[in-house]
């Protein structure tokens, strides 16, 4: 399930800074290539059947209190999966009633600490069912000469187009979802919008091996036209190796930007790159087991158990204190004991750093060294009179 707020480009289809009746013109091609111009294809939270009329005055008067130059509205769009689509019989009543739904979880989306809860109530939104799509410059099947620009896709293509005002019904509130994850969180919409299709439609997400192809052929396409070319098969052998796991995509996305930005050069720079980021990495856990500090490496889930350190090569030493373990190490010197401190060790070393020496009266050698050597002898001066006579010959 692809559900995207369209980027609005100046000047294109989903410009969203003056009136909304280019784009809703636009939403209408396909009724007026089947000749049904007359026929009113739109539908909001409670109704179906508007006209166009309705979906542009509504949209365009839904402004007031709007800053200068923002978007008076955003383009969404809704597209099931083929197999998706397939699940629902492409039954265009649950379609509408899943995109009430998204609309629901757009509208609750915009709560916060500081806004009252929203429900799709309080928007102004429309939207139409398209049956068909047509390639555009920008599909790699374009760039690579395998369809023409405005050629119909081929397969079931049936998606939902939603227009909706970036002001509340009461037009009090902005609602821009490009504002900020503190304002809009994109991905919990996602999510949420996700996890309603499964849940209401009992349906479970499915990606076969050939989606998986499809996904990595256009990648390797575009990387390719960056200006790498890199073996399909081999790129194939890793992502099957990995089950095409989360981080092979986030390698596939990485070797992309990089080439892209002139840090990848050659296809084995590509390969190790990928390699890297795949896979598992080592992590030292250092834990205290029996005073003994130990190292072990753990292997990421499913490569196996922990490596421990063999128990049976390490000597058992008999409880107790310091005597007790000297003892046990003259019974067989020959093993390489790791260093063990037992709680009396730490004690004993505690007690050592809080003693304090006992205090040494130092005055007798201090009074000793005030005298100088007597100046006839060499002799040191046994007494202040010693000392005296020695600074009267001085003097003289």
């Amino acid at each position: 399930m692809i559900v995207r707020i369209l980027p609005a480009s100046k000047g294109g289809i989903y410009s969203n800074v003056g009136s909304s009746g280019f784009l809703v013109t636009y939403l209408e091609h396909e009724a007026r290539e089947t000749g049904q111009t007359d026929r009113a294809i739109f539908f909001d939270q409670g109704r179906e059947g508007i006209g166009r009329e309705e979906v542009q005055q509504r949209i365009d008067e839904n402004v007031v209190g709007l800053q200068k130059g923002k978007p008076h509205f955003h383009s969404l769009v809704i597209a099931p999966s083929q197999d998706e689509l397939r699940h629902l019989n492409d039954d265009p009543n649950k379609l509408i009633e899943y995109t009430r739904q998204v609309m629901e979880n757009y509208a609750v989306n915009f709560g916060g600490k500081r806004h009252k809860p929203l429900t799709s109530d309080n928007l102004v939104w429309y939207a139409t069912i398209h049956r068909s799509r047509h390639y555009s410059g920008l599909d790699d099947a374009v760039q690579t000469g395998e369809a023409q620009p405005r050629q119909r896709k081929e397969g079931e293509q049936t998606h939902v187009h939603v227009i909706v005002s970036a002001r509340d019904r009461s037009m009090s509130r902005s609602l821009h979802p490009d504002a900020g994850s503190s304002r809009f969180n994109y991905k919990t919409w996602l999510a949420k919008n996700q996890h309603d299709f499964e849940r209401t439609y009992d349906y479970k997400t499915k990606i076969s091996e050939q989606q998986h192809w499809e996904r990595l052929d256009k990648q390797i396409a575009r990387i390719d036209r960056a200006g790498l070319s890199l073996d399909r098969e081999r790129i194939q052998l890793v992502g099957q190796h990995h089950a095409y796991s989360a981080d092979f995509w986030k390698g596939m996305g990485q070797v992309e930007r990089e080439v892209r930005q002139g840090k990848v050069f050659t296809a084995n720079q590509a390969y190790e790159r990928l390699q890297e980021t795949v896979e598992p990495k080592q992590k030292i856990n250092k834990s205290r087991v029996g005073g003994e500090q130990e190292l072990r490496t753990y292997e990421a889930p499913g490569q196996g158990r922990p490596n421990r350190i063999d128990e049976s090569t390490r000597p058992v030493l008999p409880a107790g204190n310091i005597p007790a373990i000297e003892k046990a190490e003259e019974v067989d010197k020959n093993v390489t004991r790791p260093e063990v401190r037992t709680t009396h060790d730490k004690a004993v070393s505690k007690a050592s750093r809080n003693d304090k020496p006992s205090r040494v009266d130092l005055s007798p050698l201090l009074k000793a060294l005030r005298f100088e050597s007597v100046p006839e002898t060499g002799d040191q001066a046994r007494n202040q009179e010693d000392d005296y006579r020695r600074r009267i010959k001085r003097r003289r």
